[in-house]
């Protein structure tokens, strides 16, 4: 098929165009150019797929240059003709790479379809990129869990010394099947660790940590239980995995942008996983996460939420001058008004159901929740040093 348009030929020598036809013969794959002169259409060049040429736009024209193999200098056509140019760049240069065809839309469209491509290719990318940062947990095997969370359990040491206090972890296992999955692939161990610092701490695969000034400030074991669910959560939703996977796949991204990626590297991190999981927090989202799994267990075992709110808002109270200068968007954890919120609205929309749960739990357990929680005298804290303290200290020195 024969395909052709007005064009005006530039050989690179003679400043004047020649006028003429630009002729694309479809089934020989060649370009070629006829001056309009008295006598009839003269011939003068012919291009072939094989040629190396440039379509670009310029002003409301397209130019197809390219330099013939006797000529220095460039040779040109220029075309008004949009759907013909069209037709020589997907066709004449089929052959070519679809990545170096496609990129001619720069010359051959307009800047601004070019700009809309372009921020869509980076849209598409960010997003697929985002979707498999926050799915790529998914892909490690469940079994990984317990072998990161026992990779980075002496990483604990540095925030004080593991202590035993039996009674208290046996009455933290009697409840803990009320909390977990039903059929949930998860080990969980309870351990307290002697520190006057009110935290808990969930390391993936089950194992809890309660820090011991946590036990100590509550006012009953329903309010620990509570916090008890909420760490659950964690594990139960591999928040601490997915945080990991996702810092994982960032540096891999990162390293393989910037050339750095290596075996070496790869076998570092993974080695590296436990130490990396104690730098890295949960995020707002995977802390709300926890809330409602602590608030659906709680309203399922039949546990009201009473006993973590009043935890929240005793702290609350106790840190409130320290906190009023913390923005709360800065806080890692949701604001303590807001979790209270929360469960109340879970708590009073399932009411039903967990009335009917309780009448299910036993007597030992309801009176357990209503009691103060033990703490033996070994995982007994030290007093928080103040701001006065540490004013006299430093005056005597």
């Amino acid at each position: 098929m024969i395909h052709q348009a007005g064009a005006r030929y530039l050989d690179g020598v003679d400043p004047r165009p020649r006028v003429g036809r630009l002729v694309f013969d479809e089934a020989h794959r060649e370009l070629h150019f006829y001056e309009e002169a008295e006598t009839g259409d003269r011939f003068i060049c012919s291009i072939d797929k094989n040629q190396s040429i440039d379509i670009r736009s310029r002003g409301g024209e397209q130019v197809i240059e390219w330099r013939p193999k006797t000529n220095h200098t460039s040779s040109m056509l220029i075309l008004n003709d949009l759907p013909f140019t069209r037709l020589i760049r997907d066709r004449f240069l089929a052959h070519k790479n679809v990545f170096w065809r496609y990129a001619t839309l720069v010359w051959s469209e307009s800047l601004g379809k070019v700009a809309l491509a372009l921020v869509a290719a980076v849209l598409v990318t960010g997003l697929a990129t985002w979707y498999f940062m926050e799915h790529s947990f998914k892909l490690i095997p469940v079994a990984w869990d317990k072998k990161v969370g026992d990779q980075a359990a002496p990483g604990l040491k540095e925030f004080g010394d593991i202590c035993e206090s039996k009674q208290t972890v046996a009455d933290f296992k009697r409840v803990l099947p009320y909390l977990t999955e039903k059929d949930t692939p998860h080990q969980f161990d309870i351990q307290i660790l002697k520190s006057p610092v009110e935290n808990a701490f969930a390391l993936p695969g089950g194992k809890i940590t309660f820090f011991a000034q946590t036990i100590k400030k509550a006012k009953t074991n329903a309010e620990l239980v509570g916090i008890l669910a909420h760490e659950v959560g964690h594990v139960e939703r591999r928040h601490g995995m997915q945080q990991l996977s996702q810092y994982m796949t960032l540096r891999v991204i990162l390293a393989l942008a910037f050339g750095m990626a290596d075996e070496t590297t790869t076998l570092a991190m993974a080695a590296d996983a436990g130490a990396i999981l104690f730098l890295l927090k949960n995020s707002r989202d995977h802390e709300r996460d926890a809330d409602a799994y602590a608030a659906e267990k709680l309203a399922a075992a039949g546990i009201s939420s009473r006993g973590i709110r009043s935890f929240f808002e005793r702290i609350g109270q106790e840190h409130k001058k320290e906190m009023s200068k913390v923005p709360d968007f800065i806080l890692t954890h949701p604001a303590d008004e807001d979790r209270i919120r929360f469960f109340e609205r879970y708590e009073k929309k399932h009411a039903a159901k967990m009335k009917k749960a309780n009448e299910r739990l036993p007597d030992s357990i309801k009176a357990w929740l209503r009691s103060k929680p033990q703490l033996s005298a070994a995982c007994i804290p030290p007093e928080k040093e103040s701001a006065k303290d540490v004013e006299e200290e430093d005056s005597d020195e």
